[in-house]
């Protein structure tokens, strides 16, 4: 029975993609609008948010099994031979050639697909790890709002175990840096897939015609360079003749690289550890659980500050890999974030800014609209923990 209710779904998908891709679109755009606007309009905005979410991870993994190879680089799209024809001429016409209607599959999609289709376990760890980080934030609201800040914080301590457990299985799954996010992400607009692609004949049934085809190769003109010839034919390659996808992300040798990334891993942990034993002897009596006055104290912050700057110290070397290297890159951007966002450094110093900024946008007609929409973010970094 269910399985007859995911193909009618997938046909239903299949056979309305453009106006499913809108409908998210639209939904998307309009959450950065609510926070702000009436009672409730956060809680309403994330809850939008995580189910659509949820919802376009379901039509990725649907629509996945349906995506022909042949769209996308790498694998390179195939055409067959063309017929040959004489022209009046006596020359045969130039061959047609066929454009990629998808871009190639980026090094991060490659890498974790790969893991994804291997391991079972990884799969499994990865999605539960991805649909925690979509639905955190949402409980944390409803949570607060029903039973208070200290059940508030317990929520969040079993989250944040419960996603250093997960982050420790993919890491002794791999036993390479655990890349953010650990799951193949939607690079496209499913919208500029063809109905025809989308409902022919699955791709495991499109190798006997790919094997008579033959690859299209850019016009390259005569006497130029090497390296002419060379790099346009780089993407043309079948993902078989890439890099395999193990070496986009080199192995973990080191005790301190296990290290760097261990602590990585534990950081959210340690500091809600580090908020309870505030919260257990509290400087002021006025509401000692809620984040504005946690945010006061230093060592909640200080310490995982540090624990971040160790292991970013402790990191396994890029070498040739671009993709760790844009991995890193991304956790340094969050730490830089998260400490003008939290802690005493947001409450002392980025909130006054912030507030600044505001009230002489809202001055102004018109731009004044902007303002508004920042002030509506500033109750979600006061008050939640989550991202």
């Amino acid at each position: 029975m269910a399985s007859h209710l995911v193909d009618a779904y997938e046909k239903l998908l299949v056979d309305n993609i453009s106006t499913v891709n809108t409908v998210e679109s639209t939904i998307r755009n309009v959450t950065w609008f609510l926070p702000g606007r009436f009672a409730d309009a956060d809680v309403a905005s994330e809850g939008l948010y995580a189910l659509l979410s949820l919802v376009s991870s379901g039509h990725d993994a649907l629509l996945e099994k349906r995506i022909p190879p042949s769209l996308s680089l790498p694998p390179h799209p195939f055409a067959p031979e063309p017929a040959v024809q004489e022209s009046l001429f006596g020359a045969p016409p130039p061959a047609s050639r066929v454009q990629p209607l998808l871009p190639p599959a980026s090094e991060h999609r490659r890498y974790t697909r790969y893991w994804t289709d291997k391991s079972k376990v990884y799969r499994r760890a990865s999605r539960t790890l991805q649909t925690v980080t979509y639905i955190e934030l949402l409980l944390e609201m409803l949570i607060r709002r029903k039973l208070g800040d200290r059940a508030r914080w317990r929520l969040v301590l079993s989250i944040e175990a419960f996603k250093s457990i997960l982050r420790f299985i993919l890491l002794l799954v791999t036993r390479r840096p655990v890349l953010t996010p650990p799951t193949p992400q939607r690079e496209f607009d499913p919208a500029m897939i063809p109905q025809e692609k989308l409902k022919s004949q699955p791709p495991a049934a499109l190798g006997k015609k790919m094997e008579d085809a033959r690859p299209v190769i850019p016009e390259i003109g005569h006497r130029q360079p090497l390296r002419a010839h060379l790099y346009p034919l780089v993407a043309s390659l079948p993902e078989a003749y890439q890099m395999h996808p193990l070496g986009l992300v080199p192995e973990l040798c080191t005790a301190k690289e296990w290290l760097s990334e261990v602590l990585n891993s534990t950081t959210g942990l340690v500091q809600v550890l580090l908020f309870y034993y505030a919260m257990r002897n509290p400087k002021s009596k006025y509401r000692p659980a809620s984040l504005p006055t946690l945010s006061t104290y230093f060592y909640p912050f200080l310490i995982p500050l540090a624990m971040q700057l160790v292991s970013r110290h402790f990191r396994a070397p890029t070498g040739d890999s671009t993709l760790l290297a844009e991995h890193y890159a991304k956790l340094d951007r969050r730490l830089a974030t998260r400490f003008f966002l939290t802690g005493p450094m947001w409450v002392g110093w980025t909130r006054p800014k912030v507030m600044a900024v505001v009230r002489g946008l809202q001055r102004i007609p018109l731009i004044g609209l902007a303002g508004g929409l920042l002030e509506g973010y500033l109750p979600l970094v006061d008050e939640y923990y989550c991202e």
